[in-house]
């Protein structure tokens, strides 16, 4: 038989092939990331360059409105709707004190307002001071629905009750303002709300702000004398995922209301870049005829690439190296990495704006705790050093792909992370800006619940709010609430839970596409103000939010706005709540987002918003 042989022409042709293609998979992903400024420059900076427009003295000359937060500390209900009450008046910058009920012996002097974060009003020293106070000008919010007693029937009427009647369990909500801004007439399901509330009917007089499914009202407001009362009835108040309900009821505290938004709409996609699926599932195979790998490369990406061009979205993509177990270095074993993935999707992200962090080494959450990774079937970590080389592996792993690129997001599997967690990514990851977890209560208390700002040790505390592909009336409450406080929209989904029959079933892929489009666009659509950001350009804009400090000065003919710690050449944002015209805008830019809604665009630290009405 006849050997064959290859000429020495033919090796050197293989050979220029072989370093052909290492050339341009560097030189790739090195012109995409040169391209536009895509090293990720997106830096916190802290009060560098930053100005004050008053000094301290001026500040304290200027006699703003004070808050009054009553609670009491002994009853859970109480805290909670407190926390909830404490944070809304932190986000929206109001001056406040928060006072345990049983110490307080005033009469609401020296405060503009007043929030009552318990029922029992038998444990105020004298509750007949509230009419009086309001009489006099004040507000008054009851954030949690008052007890049925002697000192309720003593004030009901002027309350703006006519009729008051026992306890009831009222089911879903029903908006008849636009309390949360864009969803008057809005309804949801009492899948979602359900409340313990009194059974009232009101006077004509009072202006009902939302209602249960069957009528009953559960947010009101009712005038007397020169102040009015704002009534929520009911206890969800207590719920981290209702607080804009709360902001709107802060806004009725104050005449031509503005707060600070954040201003900002994120989309993340965990697990991504990452190891694909490999094999076939039987589902997919048999609507598409292609294997997973394939479906994700010539289906998934291509569906998501296109909602983000048309939904104005940028992706925070989150890389996963492996998906083995290993807790314990070495963490070389790493069979499943796939460095053509993770450059092939890591450009198509950068190209269109978006960005590259880290989800881990592997998917085992960084916690030492033996329940917390019980709980998800995951193994601890025996040792902060173990958990800080992981993290250096998978830096590493990303930077010999992208070596100019700069990682600043992290987002924890599972969204579980422990202290020992946060110790071991500081010390692996120096260049650490920002931490995404969940803001989300978690009545299991596995996961890393955050709130937005910037902790003790400068990183970014960035959570998401929503998440999954599946049509979710509580993802839709929890979008709009968090829209309408704070000026957020943050949302992260996985590409397998597709293959997830708890996450998916009992749906295609193009029925669970649709869902997550039609969300995506009625919460964009409403809140089509947000700005598109990615992970890291968000966490600047956190930085600037969480370190400004607005002060207001309101006059008849419009608001002055004083801003400390503003950092020059930048913008902030604001809601402002008025039934008034805009007149004048210096320094800023005012656009209506609804009906009595503006938002405010504020370029420099001292800024004028003229108002006629």
């Amino acid at each position: 038989m006849k050997q064959f042989k290859l000429s020495r022409q033919v090796y050197y042709i293989l050979l220029f092939v072989l370093i052909l293609t290492v050339v341009l998979e560097f030189t790739r992903s090195q012109s995409m990331l040169s391209l536009g400024g895509r090293m990720n420059d997106h830096e916190l900076t802290g009060n560098q360059g930053t100005v004050n427009a008053l000094t301290a003295e001026q500040v304290a000359a200027l006699d703003e409105d004070k808050t009054l937060l009553l609670y009491d500390p002994s009853v859970t209900f109480s805290k909670r709707v407190e926390g909830n009450a404490e944070h809304m008046l932190g986000y929206m910058k109001k001056a406040h004190d928060v006072v345990d009920v049983a110490e307080y012996e005033g009469n609401g002097t020296g405060y503009s307002s007043v929030i009552i974060a318990f029922s029992d009003l038998k444990k105020m020293r004298n509750a007949g001071w509230l009419p009086n106070f309001v009489e006099r000008g004040g507000r008054v919010l009851f954030a949690a629905m008052p007890s049925v007693d002697d000192v309720l029937y003593s004030m009901y009427r002027k309350l703006g009750i006519d009729e008051l009647g026992d306890y009831d369990l009222t089911e879903g909500i029903e908006l008849k303002t636009n309390v949360l801004i864009h969803s008057a007439g809005d309804k949801f399901s009492k899948v979602t709300i359900e409340n313990t509330s009194l059974q009232v009917h009101l006077s004509a007089e009072s202006t009902v702000h939302a209602v249960d499914l069957n009528g009953m009202p559960l947010m009101w407001e009712s005038d007397l004398g020169k102040g009015k009362f704002i009534v929520f009835n009911g206890t969800m108040l207590q719920e981290k995922m209702s607080r804009g309900i709360l902001a709107g009821g802060i806004n009725m505290l104050h005449d031509d209301d503005i707060y600070p938004v954040i201003n900002t709409k994120m989309m993340y996609i965990d697990d991504f870049p990452a190891p694909l699926p490999q094999g076939v599932a039987k589902d997919i195979f048999e609507e598409y005829k292609l294997d997973m790998p394939r479906f994700f490369k010539e289906v998934w990406w291509p569906d998501m690439l296109r909602m983000a061009a048309a939904r104005d979205l940028k992706y925070t993509g989150v890389v996963i190296q492996s998906y083995n177990n290993n807790v314990k270095p070495p963490f070389d074993d790493t069979k499943d990495s796939d460095g053509t993935t993770l450059v092939t999707f890591g450009l198509e992200v950068l190209k269109r704006g978006g960005e590259i962090g880290i989800h881990g080494y592997n998917h085992q959450s960084l916690t030492m705790d033996p329940r917390i990774s019980a709980g998800f079937g995951y193994k601890p970590w025996q040792s902060v050093s173990d958990m800080e080389e992981a993290v250096r592996t998978a830096k590493s792993f990303i930077n010999s792909k992208f070596p100019n690129y700069r990682l600043h997001n992290y987002v924890p599997p599972s969204n579980a992370l422990t202290a020992e967690g946060r110790e071991a990514l500081k010390k692996g990851w120096p260049e650490l800006q920002s931490i995404s977890a969940v803001y989300a209560e978690d009545p299991l208390n596995l996961s890393y619940v955050q709130e937005f700002g910037v902790a003790s040790d400068g990183i970014v505390e960035l959570p998401r709010v929503t998440s999954g592909y599946k049509q979710d009336e509580f993802n839709d409450w929890a979008a709009i609430n968090t829209a309408s406080s704070i000026g957020v929209f943050s949302h992260f989904i996985h590409p397998d839970d597709i293959l997830d029959h708890e996450r998916s079933f009992p749906f295609s892929w193009e029925q669970l596409f649709k869902m997550t489009n039609d969300f995506i666009s009625k919460i964009t659509g409403r809140f089509s103000w947000l700005r598109s950001m990615t992970a890291s350009e968000a966490s600047v804009e956190v930085e600037r939010f969480t370190l400004s400090e607005p002060h207001f000065v309101h006059a008849a003919d419009g608001i002055e706005g004083y801003v400390n710690n503003y950092k020059e050449g930048s913008k902030l944002y604001y809601i402002l709540r008025s039934e008034k015209s805009i007149t004048d805008e210096v320094n800023c830019k005012v656009q209506r987002i609804d009906d009595g809604v503006y938002l405010v665009e504020a370029r420099a630290a001292k800024f004028t918003i003229g108002l006629e009405g």
